[in-house]
This record gives C-alpha cells, structure tokens and sequence, in this order.
C-alpha cells in the first residue's frame, strides 16, 4: 500500500470536485489495504476520514461502525491512551452524538478532553475542534451555559491562531445557540454577520477548504433563517464547483 499521506491527498481531490462516491470508495479500498498488511496507525487514519465522511454524505449506521471498529483497534493494539487515540476518541463521540448515542457520546467526550490534556500543549488550537463538538451536547435549555463556554473557549483559540474558516464556523454555531436561548435571541444575528465577515476574503486567499466551509455556513444561514447569506454562500460554492 502507498502512504495514507497519499491517500489523504487523493481524498482531497475527490472533495474538491464533490466526487462522493470516488471518495468513499477511495477510503474503503485504503482501509481494506492498510488492515490486511497490519498497519494499524494508517487503518486508524482512515477510520477517521470514514467516520467524518459517513457522519456527512452517508449513514450514521455506518459512522457508528467505522467508530466502533476504530475504538476495538485502539484497543487491540495497546493505543487507548496514545496521541493517535485523542482524536479517535473526539471523532467517535461525534459520530455518537449525530446518531443520538447521547451518554455514550459524552463518556467519549471527557475521554478525550482528557487524552488531549494529556498530549496537547494547553492553548493548543486542537482543543478548538473539541470544544466545537463537545458543545453540541449541551444544546438543551438547562445546560446552553456549557454549550456557550465550550463555543466560546473555542472560537477565542480560533482567532488566536489565525484559523479564519473555522472561527466564521464557530460564530454560525454560537449564532445558532443564541437564536434558540430565550432572551438572548438578539445575539444571533450580530454572531452570523461576524461570520459572514470572515468569510469575506480576497478571492486569491480562498482554497478547497473555504469552499466546503461555504457549505457549511450557508446550511447554517437557512436554519437560522437568513436566507439572503445562505443564498450567498451556495452561490459561491456553486461557482467554485462547477469549475472543477
């Protein structure tokens, strides 16, 4: 098998063109390779790329048992508690969490936050991805307090370290919260048009990745109901898509 560097290069090509179905089977031929030479730390990469991908385009059925065979491996293999595991861990409780898992989805979030306690230099901006996703557990009324600390914390490591994309994705996030916190409905418009300054940079700046994140905060923006920069962000991404 090549290198799952090159495998996650080729991965990026499929996305860039929106090619789902050459993506998917990009990833599950590169698994079947890396499992049957025993590589496990390329296996481990790629149940994170599954894991992501069916959580997005495909099932959750299938995010759960890409997250439930990377968890089994881990563990096969003594790495439980390795570096390699912190974001497993993260990507699995987020698998858990979509496919309405709840308590499991938070045992797997503190173990995480743990791990990357453990690996991660504090500040790090690696904690912006799981305080993003560890938010999302805490979208209900009693405990929005928690889901604003861990959007906050993340979106302050963000901007920190110049992470333009994601902080835009984050204020889409706290948006969302805001607009569903009674009393505090105000804040959600002032938070999207933040993120949707962000998202205004030059055109020779933007790549791939800003493209997909223009998916993403579109969909944000129409269930927000702002439809004027949903309709915004699809016809950017549109442009970029069909040109490719």
């Amino acid at each position: 098998m090549y290198p799952v560097s090159e495998l996650i290069a080729r991965l990026d090509g499929f996305f860039g063109k929106e090619d789902f179905a050459g993506a998917k089977a990009l990833l599950y031929e590169g698994l079947k390779g890396y499992l049957a030479e025993g590589d496990a730390f390329s296996a481990l990469s790629v149940y994170n790329e599954i894991m992501g991908f069916e959580r997005q385009y495909g099932s959750n059925d299938a995010a759960v048992a890409a997250a439930e065979n990377a968890l089994r491996l881990l563990e096969e293999r003594d790495l439980s508690v390795s570096r390699p595991a912190a974001m497993i861990v993260l990507n699995a409780a987020t698998v858990y969490k979509n496919a309405g898992h709840e308590a499991e989805a938070r045992t797997l979030y503190d173990r995480a936050e743990t791990l990357f306690g453990k690996y991660y230099p504090a500040g790090a901006k690696e904690f912006a991805g799981l305080y993003n996703n560890r938010a999302s557990v805490y979208l209900n009324p009693a405990e929005y307090p928690k889901a604003e600390y861990y959007y906050t914390r993340a979106l302050q490591l963000l901007r920190r370290a110049g992470e333009t994309c994601d902080s835009a994705v984050t204020c889409f996030n706290l948006a969302g919260l805001y607009a569903r916190w009674p009393g505090r409905e105000g804040e959600a418009l002032p938070h999207a048009q933040t993120g949707a300054q962000l998202m205004r940079i030059p055109e020779a700046q933007r790549d791939g990745y800003y493209y997909y994140t223009c998916r993403k905060c579109a969909a944000a923006c129409r269930e927000l109901g702002f439809a004027a920069l949903a309709q915004e962000f699809t016809e950017r991404a549109d442009r970029y898509y069909a040109g490719h």
